[in-house]
């Protein structure tokens, strides 16, 4: 399986992916289930977690002359939503070809694909993607909710692949902290939402 999964990646990869990483279904007992792997693919084993890099100019002119001014970061971020969604789709067509189960999941700003138990809201995520990268070991949460990367920082967009192919998992990340708690990030919000005394 360890060359299969390796053919994954590589596949993933010439799709157009930055980064490539795979969680074992285990690391995510904990998630409530209506937003879990196993609550859409009850036969999960492995989730693919993929990203493409923002491009830097946009990030960094999205911020002029104020935060508030998306610019260049909106353009360019209505790209990389299809962008992935058609990397995750031929990450499963891939999956499939090769005899197994597989599920990609919206990038985001889309709907559930249905209603479960108490969770009627159709703006709600199947997966969330920022914590399958964090299970798939490509990076952690920062201090204000986002993935970070340790190739990337915050400049990524993810999304996922829920397959009962038996992958080999990548190990968890194991590195330097990304997020320091600079509080730039607060500075920066347009809205004003992250506030030190609710988010610790």
């Amino acid at each position: 399986m360890e060359r299969f999964t390796e053919r994954v990646k590589t596949f993933a990869k010439e799709m157009g992916a930055n980064l490539v990483g795979i969680a074992p279904i285990e690391r995510f007992k904990n998630a409530p289930e209506k937003m879990s792997p196993q609550g859409l693919l009850p036969e999960a084993k492995s989730v693919v977690v993929v990203a493409v890099h923002h491009l830097d100019a946009a990030i960094e002119l999205g911020g002029e002359p104020t935060p508030h001014d998306f610019g260049p970061y909106a353009t360019q971020s209505s790209t990389m939503n299809p962008k992935l969604d058609s990397i995750t789709f031929h990450i499963a067509k891939f999956l499939e070809k090769n005899g197994y189960i597989a599920l990609p999941i919206p990038v985001t700003n889309l709907w559930r694909y249905r209603p479960y138990k108490d969770l009627r809201i159709s703006f709600a995520p199947d997966l969330a993607h920022r914590y399958a990268a964090v299970a798939a070991g490509l990076g952690e949460i920062g201090w204000n909710g986002l993935f970070l990367s340790p190739e990337y920082g915050p400049r990524q967009r993810v999304s996922s692949v829920i397959t009962n192919a038996p992958l080999k998992p990548d190990p968890m990340y194991n590195g330097p902290a990304l997020c320091d708690r600079c509080m730039e990030c607060v500075k920066a919000c347009p809205t004003g939402a992250l506030k030190p005394e609710v988010l610790k």
